[in-house]
């Protein structure tokens, strides 16, 4: 499967997988540079989330601090859930419901 992500305003949303293959295509992930203030990652539609997709995601909340964006995240799957209480990230994660 692949990563397709798509943005709306300032809405980012992701949707297939997103984990150490699907990765690469979006390397370097560039849409940060183009926002300002606050972003939201939309994942209601990811179907897959490796611990490689976790390792991004938490890549982007940092670079976005340099940036000076917030982001905020929404809609996370169980996996991905899962995958944060297990690697005790949870806290750093801007995850609003």
């Amino acid at each position: 499967m692949a990563l397709a992500i798509s943005q709306t305003d300032q809405t980012l949303f992701f949707s297939g997988e997103l984990d150490r293959d699907t990765l690469m295509m979006h390397s370097p992930f560039t849409l940060l540079n183009k926002l300002q203030g606050e972003v939201i990652f939309d994942f209601s539609a990811l179907t897959n989330v490796d611990s490689a997709g976790l390792a991004w995601l938490i890549q982007q909340i940092a670079r976005a601090k340099t940036l000076k964006i917030k982001i905020e995240i929404i809609k996370v799957p169980a996996q991905l859930l899962s995958l944060a209480k297990v690697s005790a990230v949870t806290d750093i994660l801007p995850i609003t419901n």
